[in-house]
């Protein structure tokens, strides 16, 4: 079932500067800290999206059903990113999302713990990355001599990249492994969970002793989710969190795991990318519109140039006690 794909710093509540002060209402309980009262940030624009007046753990509800997010989740998924078939010339994405991937595989080499940080030839390093997508993840963790598996329900059949048991088209909650990992990543993922403490919990699971974690995600307290508000790009229904550093370390600690560091993620982006997503959204009609525009007019070479990296979001890195 796709609905389980892997199945601020905290404002006070009184602040009204960037979001409003709408009345709080009675909800269900948040995962976070069991209040029921929170309140919409958006009512006009965005009812649907809740924040905790007690944790700031801001979420979706009511969560959209399995039949919305199968009809989210479909064979075209992954044309908003600029994927639209399976033959076609992949190196700008595949540049650009190595690029951002291997970011994180630095910043992650610095939280394994030593015996895991030496060439493979001194100790294979074993890394399983939970929402793979595409591969591109595998290709730059294999790139740097980890020994790496993916796991998505929604990856492409008979990607000529990567031999059958590369990539297992399966669920955290259903996939049988009895491989521990020197390192779990899951890079946008946690946001479209149904229950992300139970995702981590089972993440957790596969990790060796010493393993650690890796969930890499967008901030709903940075500086453009505020300046834009309900026109923020990540508010849309395919996303069911939206995190901040504290709000999601409770949450791991809540599974189960301490939490190590929590960092700045730099990306990689295109224009095939950022219009690809704009072209398919709803946040800015005119943004809509110019990306569509766009991506017919410019030629392909400039679309596929990659841009500097740019600071988009969080990284937090746990590990079990």
């Amino acid at each position: 079932m796709t609905s389980k794909i892997f199945d601020i710093s905290v404002q006070n509540p009184d602040d009204s500067t960037h979001f409003g002060n709408p009345a709080a209402s009675k909800t269900t309980p948040c995962p976070a800290c069991g209040s029921r009262i929170a309140r919409p940030l958006f009512p006009k624009e965005r009812p649907w999206i809740l924040r905790c007046d007690t944790c700031g753990l801001t979420r979706a509800e009511p969560q959209p059903s399995d039949d919305e997010l199968e009809a989210i989740y479909d064979e075209h998924y992954y044309e908003q990113f600029g994927f639209v078939a399976r033959n076609q010339d992949d190196r700008a994405l595949s540049t650009t999302k190595r690029a951002t991937y291997g970011r994180l595989l630095s910043q992650l080499q610095t939280h394994l713990p030593k015996d895991a940080q030496q060439p493979e030839s001194v100790r294979p390093r074993h890394l399983l990355d939970i929402g793979c997508g595409l591969g591109y993840s595998l290709l730059e963790a294999q790139s740097r001599g980890y020994q790496a598996l993916g796991l998505d329900p929604l990856a492409p059949v008979g990607n000529p990249r990567f031999a059958d048991r590369t990539i297992l088209r399966d669920t955290l909650e259903t996939v049988e492994l009895t491989q521990r990992f020197d390192a779990v990543t899951a890079i946008d993922v946690i946001e479209h969970v149904r229950d992300p403490i139970q995702t981590v919990r089972a993440a957790a699971r596969l990790l060796r002793s010493d393993g650690v974690l890796m969930l890499a995600t967008n901030d709903v307290s940075s500086l453009g989710a505020r300046l834009l508000g309900p026109r923020w790009t990540h508010f849309h229904r395919a996303h069911l969190w939206f995190f901040t550093p504290e709000t999601l370390s409770k949450i791991v600690s809540l599974a189960g795991l301490e939490v190590i560091a929590t960092e700045p993620v730099w990306r990689v982006y295109n224009f095939e990318y950022i219009a690809s997503i704009l072209a398919r959204g709803d946040n800015f009609r005119l943004a809509m519109r110019c990306a569509q525009a766009g991506l017919k007019r410019v030629p392909k070479a400039l679309q596929r140039l990659p841009w500097p990296a740019v600071p988009e979001g969080f990284v937090l890195f746990a590990r079990t006690p």
